[in-house]
């Protein structure tokens, strides 16, 4: 993620069947809930030909990007505790204690070696405390009848007496308690159990343990998990996610996957399912009291507390912290894939750090100082993990496949991109991404079942200047193009290369005056390429999503599904921003979290009605103007089209699918006349529109939201484009 606004990152590459509809009633439902009615006298006709397909859009055209930015790592995940493992800088943030001494040791009697902090505390009076409240960012939030499992690792040195874990509100209110006869041990024990909170909380909620006797311990890994979660992920957010529906999530980055030289902000993959120093997911086996107080051992594989934290790149204030503590790792990132029905599209690091944040980038030195290879070697294990069978006769994948296993998931996860970099370019990046793609040309030759159907994306930029004249047109995109191929030569195709990574931040009049971005780009298979449009988002100086952002947007994504064939995947970020403002690191998002809910904005609903309503292939259309019909339109000071159309047809229901987005500031009259198929005499709308371009959805209330409704169509019919707005109609032939 870059910090220039309006600049477009134009990392620049870049891919008619006929079909018959069942025989249907042509006449117009009665029971619609309104009727299209044709106009006299349109400003619009649009013809749309349903037995010809033009191009083919992508399976996968639209999904997420889902980056550890503004602190969305924390909310999501459903552990409510921060720094539960005492790693954070500041070593006892968000931890207050009464009545006992707190002193963090590391290194020898250390839990695991991931973890080497923990705390000492010198209980010195009766009924002594210490308390967290959750991220400061996400503060915990408690509902009526949710059941919550605590758990701390505790190994009593010279204590022997109850452990109590309450869930408070406002300091004195318990909501729910479990109790624990701890015994002293020179072990490490787990103890854990669940309660379940009486009332719901959002302000000032804390999870207390009190200690009722006098004594010295060690405590490690504390955790509080809501049962309230799809996969470890809190279910308020995860909902937020489904009800997108995506067809891939892009994860961890973004800037966060590439790091610092001086630091450790690299986000780490293995570092976050548990793996050791000697390059395994070793079994992890301790003994467990339950709150019945019954012992038994467990042995686990990468839970959280083997994890070994990183600090987050996007950490920018060091009043603040922010680690990636991985309670959100790699493992609950394949499951959420999963859980959505989407495909996963990891993206890791090339073997050097942040060309932004780094002033222009450092090589690394990688896991083991084998600086290339070990990344190399980390990606092809990756897909290993994510992919491969424990019973191949490849050593490798077999590890890598059982350490999924072991981690309670059999099945491989769908898996077919991987990125590697992001926005980074010229040699010192190319160099290193060549070695990639000759890595794994070797791996398909020698394992084609596990890396076979793995396609590479270059997380590719270009120089600033030449793409500081994407504004003023081609220009820019010709000179970033141009100097990319000289790049290429030495492989053959450009395509050879992977698929090619475009990011944009622009204003809104750079989304509404690029709409035809891909048009042109080749078909032909000796010069074409396949584009990953990665980020993209209107950025404004009041740097808030207006309505007039997300405008602009589905003006821009009209033309990426029009290119579907090219453009083979879009995501909007980043994905999640704090409601509370002064936290985030990026401030234009998707949606705003809070403890406790999300607030959707224009963008939000904007991209849903795009993902839910994919078509498959691009139907041959035409449209006429009336002479009395002002064609453009002025976005500030840029002269653009006023009407923006996508016209597609989804193969599985039949439905013809107009996408209709009227930028201007008058309605638009539009007849639509469907050729060579039968309607079904309905059809399906769904409009977004707002007068005010200026409007913003908040927490307490909405100014743009769908509105969905049924309109009684024939063959040929009428609908009103209203200003400002963007609407979907399916129309149902079946």
């Amino acid at each position: 993620m870059k910090k220039q606004l309006s600049m477009l990152l134009c990392c620049v590459f870049a891919a008619g069947s006929l079909f018959s509809f069942a025989a249907c009633s042509d006449g117009a439902d009665p029971s619609a809930d309104r009727q299209g009615e044709k106009f006299s006298s349109p400003d619009v006709t649009l013809t749309v030909r349903a037995n010809k397909t033009e191009r083919t859009i992508s399976d996968e055209l639209f999904g997420v990007f889902l980056e550890d930015i503004n602190y969305a790592g924390y909310a999501l995940d459903d552990d409510m505790i921060a720094n539960g493992s005492f790693t954070y800088r500041n070593r006892l943030d968000r931890w207050n204690a009464a009545g006992l001494s707190v002193n963090v040791t590391e290194g020898e009697g250390k839990l695991h070696e991931n973890n080497p902090s923990y705390a000492g505390l010198d209980v010195y009076e009766p009924n002594a405390t210490l308390e967290n409240a959750g991220y400061e960012m996400a503060p915990m939030a408690a509902r009526e009848g949710a059941e919550y499992t605590f758990s701390a690792f505790v190994r009593a040195d010279d204590y022997e007496g109850a452990l109590t874990a309450e869930l408070t509100a406002n300091g004195d209110q318990v909501l729910g308690s479990v109790s624990f006869d701890v015994k002293k041990s020179g072990e490490w024990v787990k103890y854990t159990g669940s309660l379940t909170a009486s009332e719901s909380a959002a302000q000032n909620v804390a999870l207390r343990l009190t200690f009722k006797d006098a004594g010295t311990l060690a405590l490690d890994s504390v955790s509080l998990v809501t049962s309230e979660n799809t996969g470890g992920i809190k279910n308020y957010l995860y909902d937020a996610i489904e009800a997108l529906s995506p067809a891939f999530v892009r994860f961890p980055g973004g800037c966060v996957v590439e790091g610092k030289r001086l630091d450790d902000a690299v986000y780490d993959w293995k570092n976050s399912v548990g793996v050791n120093s000697q390059d395994e997911l070793a079994p992890f086996t301790y003994t467990q009291v339950d709150g019945t107080g019954a012992s038994s051992q467990v042995t686990t594989y990468g839970e959280p507390a083997t994890r070994k934290p990183n600090t987050d790149i996007w950490q920018q204030s060091a009043e603040v912290d922010y680690e990636m503590n991985y309670g959100v790792g790699f493992y609950e990132y394949f499951l959420l894939c999963e859980n959505l029905g989407a495909s996963a599209i990891p993206v890791l690091n090339a073997g050097l750090s942040c060309m932004i944040q780094d002033g222009g980038g450092s090589t690394l030195p990688g896991r083991y100082g084998n600086g290339i290879q070990d990344f190399i070697d980390e990606a092809l294990d990756l897909v290993a993990f994510a992919k491969g069978d424990p019973a191949s006769s490849d050593k490798n994948e077999a590890k890598w496949a059982q350490a999924r296993v072991n981690m309670g998931h059999p099945e491989p996860f769908e898996m077919h991109y991987l990125g590697i970099g992001n926005e980074q370019w010229t040699s010192a990046y190319y160099d290193k991404y060549f070695e990639f793609v000759e890595a794994f040309r070797e791996a398909r030759e020698q394992n084609p079942d596990l890396y076979g159907d793995v396609e590479l994306i270059v997380g590719n930029g270009t120089n600033f200047a030449a793409c500081e004249n994407f504004k003023t047109g081609a220009t820019g995109l010709a000179q970033a193009e141009a100097s990319m191929r000289v790049l290429f030569q030495e492989i053959g195709k450009i395509s050879d290369f992977g698929v090619h990574d475009h990011h944009y931040y622009m204003t809104p009049e750079d989304f509404f005056g690029n709409t035809d971005l891909y048009d042109s780009y080749s078909r032909e298979d000796a010069t074409r390429y396949d584009v990953f449009v990665g980020e993209y988002s209107a950025n404004q100086t009041a740097a808030i999503n207006t309505w007039y952002t997300a405008l602009s947007e589905a003006a821009y994504m009209t033309g990426l599904e029009r290119n579907g064939d090219v453009v083979r995947l879009a995501a909007y970020a980043p994905m999640f921003g704090c409601d509370t403002r002064g936290y985030n690191q990026w401030p234009a998002d998707m949606m705003y979290y809070n403890n406790e809910q999300v607030m959707y904005t224009p963008n939000y609903y904007v991209q849903q009605l795009f993902m839910t309503n994919a078509g498959d292939g691009v139907l041959r259309s035409e449209a006429e103007y009336a002479s009395s019909f002002k064609k453009t339109a002025y976005y500030g000071t840029l002269e653009a089209p006023a009407l923006f159309m996508s016209i597609t047809r989804d193969e599985e229901t039949g439905d013809v699918i107009v996408k209709l987005v009227n930028g201007s500031e008058r309605a638009a009259a539009v007849n639509i006349a469907v050729k060579g198929a039968s309607t079904a005499g309905i059809a399906d709308v769904t409009v977004l529109q707002c007068d005010d371009l200026n409007a913003v959805n908040t927490m307490s209330g909405e100014s743009v939201s769908p509105e969905k409704y049924t309109l009684g169509v024939n063959s040929a019919f009428g609908y009103t484009a209203e200003a400002r707005s963007v609407t979907v109609l399916r129309i149902r032939t079946k």
